[in-house]
């Protein structure tokens, strides 16, 4: 049995989808990060450095016979890849690009895209339409200087995700963990890289379309809406 231990993010998102790709029998203890929960001992106690989202299974038992957590989101979905069977190659080569491009995102757009969100969202003169743990953690004033670097790395990056696809339908070729990972963060920036770029649909077509291919998946949509923004996860 699976449980996760998380909030509603854009990193948790991509271990519902891809537990929702998998079909896999889950349960969620929310982690309630707007209460920094995620502080307590008991939950340190899983991942030291207190971040959300944390997968216990009762199939992976360490040597003292308790549950071994896994943390990190990229070693979060490589252990379920690996469990299910699904999602990663076997074969040597695409088994690589999958992963290279796996830690593309959990080391470079994730950060970029969060510090994006970060410092641009205090120029928000409506704060009804971010979400909760955003209002309460963006910067309090605007840092131009900062926003001008991680738009422009965000655009880079952007750049670099649509070159790759531009004759590929997914990130790695066939569908892969690397999507899953991708597609949280580039869904959730979309709405504020546009407000600096009206023409993010036709400057970046391929990411669009890929966007397009990934929202008409059940199993997305599922994982997506399992944890939306401000849902209740008690």
């Amino acid at each position: 049995m699976l449980r996760l231990l998380t909030w509603s993010t854009q990193n948790a998102r991509k271990i519902s989808i891809m537990l929702e790709e998998c079909e896999s029998d889950y349960t969620i203890a929310p982690i309630n990060i707007e209460k920094q929960e995620q502080f307590n001992a008991e939950f340190k106690a899983l991942n030291p450095n207190s971040k959300i989202p944390v997968l216990l299974d009762t199939d992976l038992i360490d040597e003292h016979g308790n549950p071994e957590p896994i943390f990190e989101t990229g070693a979060i979905l490589l252990y379920l890849a690996e469990k299910s069977g699904q999602f990663l190659p076997e074969e040597p080569a695409q088994r690589a690009r999958v992963i290279k491009w796996l830690f593309w995102q959990t080391s470079g757009l994730g950060p970029v895209f969060g510090n994006f969100s970060h410092f641009a969202s205090a120029l928000a003169k409506d704060a009804s339409y971010l979400n909760n743990y955003l209002v309460q953690t963006r910067a309090k004033e605007a840092n131009f200087q900062a926003i001008e670097r991680f738009s422009k790395e965000s655009f880079r990056l952007l750049g670099v995700l649509n070159n790759i696809l531009s004759d590929s339908d997914y990130i790695a070729g066939d569908l892969s963990i690397a999507d899953f990972a991708s597609y949280p963060w580039i869904e959730s920036a979309w709405a504020g890289l546009k407000a600096l770029n009206n023409n993010l649909e036709t400057d970046f077509q391929h990411v669009a379309n890929w966007m397009q291919k990934l929202q008409a998946r059940p199993g997305v949509q599922k994982g997506m809406s399992k944890l939306a923004w401000g849902k209740d996860l008690s």
